[in-house]
């Protein structure tokens, strides 16, 4: 897992990866209890985040996915139960999937594919609207490029 603790302060950076997969023009969503996100995930020691956002998708929702680019960085903080102040950095990826089936970690109630409109109302965190709306805006400049229509 890929966390630094401060020893002047009781803060922890904690740093994950994670993708929005597309596949036929929608995208996966997992669903703990009543939140819905993207699969992500710590990164394990030394590992790169293009590959801990691989790993962590098949490892939440059993889809193997190939990484179409970088969607940036999202960061947020939170308490813990112990009042450690955590740090969290999630870098993103647009990915389309090339295998496997569904078949989620049982700490997750869900995992489907859902469309692009259908997934910006149920994503729980205004964070995970904005990476998904990075998301459909590269995919519009794919979609255009694959048509021609970008010169």
């Amino acid at each position: 897992m890929s966390s630094m603790v401060s020893s002047r302060s009781r803060h922890v950076f904690h740093h994950s990866a994670g993708a929005v997969v597309i596949d036929e023009g929608r995208c996966l969503l997992i669903r703990r209890g009543r939140e819905w996100a993207f699969p992500k995930g710590h990164l394990e020691r030394d590992e790169a985040p293009e590959a801990a956002a691989c790993r962590e998708v098949r490892e939440e929702t059993g889809i193997d996915i190939a990484l179409d680019g970088s969607l940036g960085s999202t960061r947020y903080q939170f308490k813990s139960h112990n009042g450690a102040t955590n740090r969290k950095q999630v870098d993103w990826f647009l990915a389309h999937r090339v295998g496997g089936e569904i078949a989620h970690e049982p700490i997750f109630a869900e995992a489907r594919f859902a469309n692009l409109g259908e997934a910006m109302r149920l994503l729980t965190h205004d964070a995970d609207q904005h990476v998904l709306e990075r998301a459909i805006d590269r995919l519009g400049v794919k979609a255009a490029a694959l048509t021609g229509a970008e010169q």
